[in-house]
C-alpha cells in the first residue's frame, strides 16, 4: 500500500554520502504573497516541492511567532497531519520564544535563508521527501548562526506543493 511505502521513505535516514550531490537549482514562484503570505506557484516537480517547503520554513524561522508557525501548518498542510501545535517548526518557534522569555531578552531580528535542499524519496510526481537546509541568523546583543535542516512529506494537491500526511 501506498501509505506503507511512504512510511518507510519517511523513516529511512538520510542517504550517506562523501560526494557532492548534484546541484539543485530552485524554481522562483510565480506568486509572492500567496495562501498565508507564502510564495506560491512552484512548478509540478521534485525542485518546486523543495521551493516551496524553503519557502513555508523561511516564512515561519523569519518571525519566530507560534501563531505564524500554526497559521502556516493550517494553510499549508493536509488533513491527516501532526497538526498545527504539534508540527515541529511550531514546537521549535514555541522552544524558541520560551528560552527568551527565561532570559528576559525580547525577540530579536531574525533572517531564515535557505542553503540547500534535496529530494530524498518519491513515489510519482505527485509525492516526494523534500528536504531543506537553513541558515538562520538571529541577531540580540551578538549575533547567533546555525544550519536547521528540515524534511516534510509534500504532496500536490489543488494545484501546489502542500505538507502531506504522515
Amino acid at each position: 500500500p501506498v501509505g506503507g511505502v511512504r512510511d518507510a521513505a519517511a523513516a529511512a535516514p538520510l542517504p550517506a554520502t562523501t560526494s557532492p550531490a548534484e546541484e539543485m537549482v530552485l524554481p522562483r514562484p510565480s506568486r509572492l504573497g500567496g495562501v498565508g503570505g507564502v510564495a506560491s506557484g512552484f512548478p509540478h516537480t521534485g525542485e518546486g516541492a523543495v521551493a516551496q517547503l524553503a519557502d513555508i520554513d523561511q516564512t515561519v524561522l523569519s518571525t519566530m511567532r507560534p501563531e505564524v508557525a500554526r497559521r502556516t501548518y493550517q494553510d499549508w498542510a493536509l488533513p491527516g497531519g501532526v497538526g498545527a501545535d504539534d508540527w515541529i517548526l511550531t514546537v521549535h518557534v514555541e522552544s524558541f520564544q520560551d528560552a527568551l522569555a527565561r532570559a528576559g531578552l525580547s525577540s530579536p531580528m531574525v533572517t531564515a535563508t535557505p542553503a540547500a535542499g534535496m529530494v530524498t524519496a518519491s513515489d510519482g510526481p505527485n509525492w516526494v521527501i523534500a528536504c531543506v537546509l537553513i541558515d538562520v541568523r538571529a541577531t540580540l546583543r551578538a549575533e547567533a548562526r546555525l544550519g536547521w535542516g528540515h524534511c516534510e512529506r509534500m504532496q500536490w494537491s489543488d494545484g501546489r506543493w502542500q505538507i502531506a500526511p504522515g
